[in-house]
């Protein structure tokens, strides 16, 4: 008899480290290779499949982005 699989339940942060580590070869990439090059083309599209598939796990569509910096507000 086979086992079933336990489908449904997806590790969104195991998911998302793995993905971070992904995004980061990509831009790699984009950033060493000839513009428009094949190479440079498919690192592109990988980034955006990578920050498509982050959106659908967070709901924020720029996950991976750098946020900008925030400072606190010393009380008077």
């Amino acid at each position: 008899m086979s086992q079933r699989t336990r489908r449904g339940f997806v590790k969104t942060d195991e998911v998302l480290a793995k993905l971070e580590v992904g995004r980061r070869g990509a831009i790699q990439v984009s950033t060493e290779a000839k513009i428009a090059s094949p190479e440079y083309r498919a690192a592109q599209s990988l980034t955006n499949a990578i920050d498509n598939l982050a959106e659908i796990l967070t709901g924020d569509p720029s996950y991976f982005h750098l946020k900008p910096a925030t400072s606190r507000q010393q009380g008077s």
